[in-house]
C-alpha cells in the first residue's frame, strides 16, 4: 500500500509539472465543434480517455477471468470436501478392519492357535495352511487370487548377539518384531511364529518378483530403525529371509516340499551374509 501511494504521488507531480510547462492554448476541431483548451489539458484528457477505452476493452476479459477463478475456487473447495469425506471413510474402514482383526485375534487365542508371546499363529499350523492353499490353487474354477502360493521364512536375531539379553528382553524383542510386521503386511497375509525368532507368512496371488519385493519391504521395516523393548532399550536386528513360490506352471502337492525349499532358500540367504533375501520356485 505505501508503494502504491508513493507511485500515485509521483504521477500526480509529473502531471502538475506537465500542465504548468504546457499551458499554451490550442484549438481543437471536431466535426462542427471548435474547442480552445490548454495543451496540457488536451493531452492529459486524451491520455485519460485512452485509459478508459483500454479498461472498457479489457473489462470482459477481466470479468471472465474472475468467473473462472471463482469457479476454480468452488471446484477446489468441493474437491477438498470430497477428500475430507474420503479420509473419514478410510479412517472408518480402517477402524472396522482393526476391530475385525482384534476379534479374530481373540478367537484364535481362545482356540489356543497362537503363540503366547508374539500372538501370531503358531508355526505348527503352517502344514495345514499350506495343504489347504495348495489344494485350493488347483481346484476349478481357477481363482486369480489363488494362482500362486508363497511361503516366506524370516529369521531375526539381534545385530549384536553377544549383548547379553535376559529371557524377558528376548521375548519382548520377538513380540516387538511381530507387532511391526503386522503393521506392514497386506490384509490377506497370514503370519506364524515359533516363539524363537523365526517368523513365517503365507501369501497368494503374487509372482516371484512381487514376492521378492514383499520380502524386501518386510526386511526394510525391521532393519531400518531399532526396536523398542522393555526398559526403553533400543535393539537393532538382522533379518534373513528365504522364500518359495508354487504356481500353476510350477505346481506341487507337498506342503513339506514347500517348507523344505523355504528352509533351503533361508540357508542360502544366510550364507550370503547379513540381511540377505533368497526367493526360489518350488521346482528349482
Amino acid at each position: 500500500m505505501p508503494l502504491f501511494i508513493i507511485f500515485a504521488l509521483v504521477i500526480a507531480f509529473i502531471a502538475i509539472a506537465f500542465a504548468l510547462q504546457n499551458n499554451t492554448i490550442v484549438t481543437i476541431n471536431l466535426l462542427t465543434w471548435d474547442l480552445q483548451e490548454s495543451l496540457a489539458i488536451v493531452l492529459l484528457g486524451t491520455l485519460a480517455l485512452g485509459v478508459i477505452i483500454g479498461l472498457l476493452v479489457t473489462l470482459p476479459t477481466i470479468i471472465k477471468r474472475g468467473w473462472r477463478t471463482s469457479r476454480a475456487k468452488k471446484q477446489a473447495a468441493g474437491l477438498e470436501n470430497q477428500l475430507v469425506e474420503k479420509e473419514r471413510e478410510v479412517s472408518s474402514q480402517s477402524h472396522k478392519v482393526e476391530s475385525l482383526r482384534q476379534s479374530y485375534q481373540r478367537l484364535l487365542q481362545a482356540l489356543n492357535l497362537t503363540d503366547a508371546n508374539t500372538r501370531l499363529l503358531h508355526s505348527r499350523l503352517i502344514h495345514q495352511t499350506l495343504t489347504a492353499l495348495l489344494y485350493q490353487m488347483k481346484q476349478p474354477p481357477l481363482n486369480e487370487q489363488l494362482q500362486s502360493v508363497a511361503l516366506l521364512t524370516l529369521q531375526a536375531q539381534p545385530a549384536q548377539p553377544d549383548s547379553g539379553f535376559s529371557p524377558q528382553q528376548t521375548a519382548a524383542l520377538w513380540a516387538a518384531i511381530a507387532q511391526r510386521i503386522q503393521h506392514n503386511i497386506t490384509v490377506d497375509t497370514w503370519l506364524y511364529s515359533d516363539g524363537y525368532g523365526r517368523f513365517m507368512c503365507t501369501l497368494t496371488g503374487f509372482d516371484i518378483k512381487a514376492i521378492s519385493q514383499y520380502a524386501e519391504t518386510l526386511q526394510s521395516v525391521l532393519t531400518e530403525r531399532p526396536l523398542a523393548v522393555q526398559g526403553g532399550r533400543q535393539i537393532s536386528v538382522d533379518v534373513s529371509i528365504g522364500g518359495v513360490i508354487a504356481d500353476r506352471d510350477h505346481p506341487t502337492e507337498s506342503e513339506q516340499l514347500m517348507l523344505d525349499k523355504a528352509q533351503q532358500a533361508l540357508e542360502q540367504a544366510q550364507q550370503r551374509g547379513r540381511n540377505r533375501i533368497r526367493v526360489i520356485k518350488v521346482t528349482d
